[in-house]
């Protein structure tokens, strides 16, 4: 192949290159919409506290708040998440969950609240009470 490919000059490489490129797009693509699928939640039904959408949102709160970057915390892990109240999946639109944190400054636990953002209840969002 790469002598056929040097006598063709730069279309042989050019076509290996393009060749490498629809390879590299079959195998990125089905694992970002996969991904997207771990993170969606079902409309009407609460997610768990130990989903992964919970998990990922909370990653995100930790990691983007103001106050982990002025006190330069990083988030290393999300331990455990488990409901606060065993047996109430969800009350009056929330869910409160306590969490596990792991953090360069050491082992936090806090409180999360998920929340219903839209009338449909297709959008969640996620609270930290007592962290930092």
């Amino acid at each position: 192949m790469l002598t056929a490919m040097h006598a063709e000059g730069w279309r042989g490489y050019a076509f290996v290159v393009f060749l490498i490129a629809c390879i590299g797009t079959v195998l990125l693509i089905p694992r970002q919409s996969a991904r997207d699928a771990l993170l969606a939640i079902t409309p009407g039904q609460m997610p768990a506290c130990d989903s992964p959408p919970s998990r990922h949102m909370l990653a995100q709160a930790v990691s983007g708040s103001p106050a982990a970057r002025t006190q330069g915390i990083v988030l290393q892990k999300v331990g455990s998440l488990r409901d606060a109240f065993p047996g109430i999946n969800e009350y009056e639109g929330q869910r409160t969950c306590l969490a596990e944190i792991y953090t360069n400054a050491g082992r936090e636990t806090a409180t999360t609240i998920l929340t219903w953002t839209s009338a449909d209840r297709n959008e969640v969002h996620l609270s930290v009470i007592g962290l930092f």
